[in-house]
């Protein structure tokens, strides 16, 4: 007797044929596909433990988010108002003003949200950039991941110069700072990825996650190539560092770059983040010939949409064309960003419609593709996921077509692209354990962790002072552009200097 059958559900396996099943049926037997066919062949075949009926259903990979932020689910739209100052005003309070208990509490609810929204693996990197002068932030996060069964990689690691970093810890109430340096940090990323890559019976994985490739730039944009000097000796340590660890611990790399990092990096022939075991988010801004080294290295993108790609795009159509592996992240969930792929597949196809001014780029059954075996190979997990194939983990969902939006039950990747959303996921399978069924998690508490993130997410806007940063303009209602017209964001409040003498 097997442990689960899923049948009279339209399978759509994303297997290297891209078949397509109606009335199909999936077997799943101690955390794998067992076997894949048509109903009326597998009921005859196989007696299970567990049978759904999944009528007016599709049946399809678990979705892979491969780029997210842990901590960013806590803080959703605050300060949008003054986006100009977003990244600063974040990094401060993932610096100084969460508590170690805080990335457990978000790690249930961007889980959670993830879990509902059928991303059955989801990669977070900690904090806006990464924070890890403590392996306690991810191992508290890894655990809320592992409770609510989805899949996690924790990603940790440095982030940009200047060195040594102030960062706060909160003991009994009070806040304690220290300056950490960059060996320090090298070696608290060290010790997340000895406790939990391939943990929790290989549902967590970690990799070291540099900010961005190159330090010595830009960091959230595209360089002028009139700014392009060449590598710094930070850069080249770093680079040379990374390269260590991930050979070391043989894990992967994950990090952002932008245009002009990689026209840089390949300069360091010896250790450059680039190749088959690296993942690069955004990539935005960059030039044919970057594009051109990313895939001739085999170097893995991704890309969110959003409206920086409007001024700084991701050449994601050029791209594929060239042969790189690309997949679609949602960068989620801070500042305004859900984990809805759904939403981020027809995102990103507008944008690049747009911009190139051809609505036949981005067909539906690619955009699918990247939201399931071209993310799981960005990841380096194509071998065990983002597929439905004999052998592979049993991470499955379902989408429920029997809705108005959703109906008439036809063209079914059309259908799943173009209308249906996070919501429509009906059941959520990882390693063969139903976790959501008919939406009903069985996991978690929903509850109990909404009311826990909502009291944490308080306490901690409280203590970072960031009331201010949720406070409408005089111009959001009833005018057609914003306008701040009041200081709410002072440099000097996020200074090193004014926290070393908080220090002294």
């Amino acid at each position: 007797m097997i442990d689960l059958l899923l049948v009279h559900g339209t399978v759509i396996t994303m297997d290297v044929n891209r078949r397509i099943l109606l009335d199909g049926a999936i077997a799943i037997n101690e955390g794998r596909i067992l076997d894949i066919g048509l109903t009326e062949n597998l009921t005859s075949k196989y007696e299970a433990k567990k049978l759904i009926d999944c009528s007016h259903q599709c049946i399809l990979p678990g979705l892979i988010d491969v780029h997210g932020h842990g901590g960013h689910s806590m803080f959703k739209t605050i300060a949008m108002e003054n986006i100009d100052f977003w990244m600063p005003i974040m990094t401060n309070t993932y610096k100084h003003f969460v508590t170690d208990e805080f990335w457990y509490y978000e790690g249930k609810l961007s889980a959670l949200e993830r879990l509902k929204a059928g991303i059955t693996t989801g990669v977070s990197v900690l904090g806006s950039m990464p924070r890890s002068d403590d392996p306690i932030f991810a191992i508290n996060h890894a655990k809320a991941y592992a409770e609510v069964g989805i899949r996690e990689v924790v990603c940790t690691g440095p982030c940009n110069p200047p060195w040594p970093h102030l960062f706060s810890r909160w003991v009994d109430g009070k806040r304690v700072t220290k300056e950490v340096t960059y060996e320090e940090v090298l070696q608290e990323a060290e010790k997340v990825i000895e406790a939990l890559n391939h943990a929790n019976e290989d549902r967590t994985r970690a990799f070291i996650t540099p900010f961005v490739i190159v330090t010595s730039i830009e960091p959230s944009g595209p360089t002028s190539p009139a700014k392009l000097y060449g590598l710094t000796n930070h850069d080249l340590y770093q680079a040379k560092k990374i390269r260590e660890i991930a050979r070391k611990y043989k894990t992967r790399i994950h990090s952002d770059a932008f245009g002009g990092m990689i026209h840089l990096a390949v300069q360091d022939r010896e250790n450059a983040l680039l190749g088959p075991d690296v993942h690069l988010q955004h990539c935005r801004g960059i030039s044919f010939d970057e594009a051109r080294i990313l895939a001739e290295t085999g170097t893995n993108v991704s890309a969110s949409p959003g409206i920086t790609q409007a001024s700084a795009r991701t050449p994601i159509p050029e791209l594929i064309e060239l042969g790189a592996t690309v997949a679609i992240s949602t960068d989620g969930t801070s500042p305004c960003t859900s984990f809805d792929m759904f939403q981020a597949m027809r995102k990103t196809q507008f944008v690049h419609q747009a911009a190139l001014r051809d609505e036949y780029y981005l067909p539906p059954g690619k955009l699918l593709e990247m939201v399931t075996i071209d993310a799981a190979k960005c990841i380096g997990w194509d071998d065990e996921l983002g597929s439905l194939e004999i052998g592979k983990k049993a991470d499955v969902i379902t989408v429920n077509l029997n809705q108005p939006h959703l109906t008439p039950e036809f063209m079914h990747i059309h259908r799943l692209v173009y209308q249906a959303v996070a919501n429509d996921v009906d059941h959520v399978i990882v390693d063969g354990k139903v976790i959501m069924e008919g939406r009903k998690v069985d996991t978690v508490n929903e509850s109990t962790v909404l009311f826990e993130a909502n009291e944490e997410a308080n306490a901690t806007i409280k203590r970072a002072g960031l009331e201010k940063y949720m406070q409408p303009t005089k111009y959001f209602w009833g005018h057609a552009r914003s306008y701040v017209d009041e200081k709410r964001y002072n440099e000097e409040d996020y200074s090193i200097t004014r926290l070393k003498g908080e220090l002294r």
